[in-house]
């Protein structure tokens, strides 16, 4: 049985991606609005369960089961189709973020499955890649603003330091502004003359 066949002659695709995102992350970017243009027709609006619509390429949409954030399940019919068809997103824990798995039955035949599988892998991994460069790109970023923060933090306390040795070397320059003491009068009294102990002697 060829690859994708299923019993009632139709067949099956799927594509599936990890992101490293949350699962409501992955839910707003591919199972709403400008979302759902990535893997089924630019969509003008969130699909809620039971909603009847028409996609802009003319496809009608009925929204069989939408289980936010983990699956949305859909049925597609256009005038030109055989059959209608069946495409359902879920999105699965992984290890690292969450996988976006797509997958549609009612194809048919093989050359459309391959349209299919090609149109949705190019949609996940695309997106992959952009989210990868994003993330560099902030990433880079950051460093680059903490770079900016270290060169200046170091500047300004090269400055501090800098002014604090200019202040100790003008300190240290400065004469001292102390007077000197003041000589304090003696208090000792001079000495009394001794008077003369000597006498005259007398005339005769």
């Amino acid at each position: 049985m060829p690859t994708g066949l299923a019993a009632d002659g139709t067949y099956g695709a799927g594509a599936r991606h990890t992101f490293d995102m949350t699962a409501e992350e992955a839910w707003r970017n591919w199972a709403e609005a400008k979302g759902l243009g990535r893997w089924l027709s630019p969509a003008r609006a969130s699909f809620k369960e039971g909603d009847l619509t028409t996609l802009k390429d003319g496809t009608d949409v009925v929204v069989i089961r939408a289980r936010p954030p983990t699956l949305l399940r859909i049925r597609l019919n256009r005038i030109d189709w055989p059959r209608p068809r069946t495409a359902q997103l879920r999105v699965l824990p992984a290890a690292r973020g969450h996988t976006v798995a797509l997958h549609a039955e009612g194809l048919p035949d093989a050359t459309t499955r391959a349209d299919y599988i090609q149109r949705w892998t190019k949609a996940l991994t695309g997106e992959a890649s952009a989210t990868t460069t994003k993330v560099a790109a902030n990433s880079a970023s950051a460093k680059k603003t903490s770079t900016r923060k270290t060169a200046v933090t170091k500047s300004a306390a090269k400055k501090t330091s800098t002014r604090k040795t200019v202040a100790k070397k003008s300190a240290a320059k400065k004469p001292s502004a102390r007077k000197p003491a003041a000589k304090k009068p003696s208090t000792r009294k001079p000495a009394a003359k001794k008077s003369s102990t000597r006498k005259t002697p007398a005339r005769r």
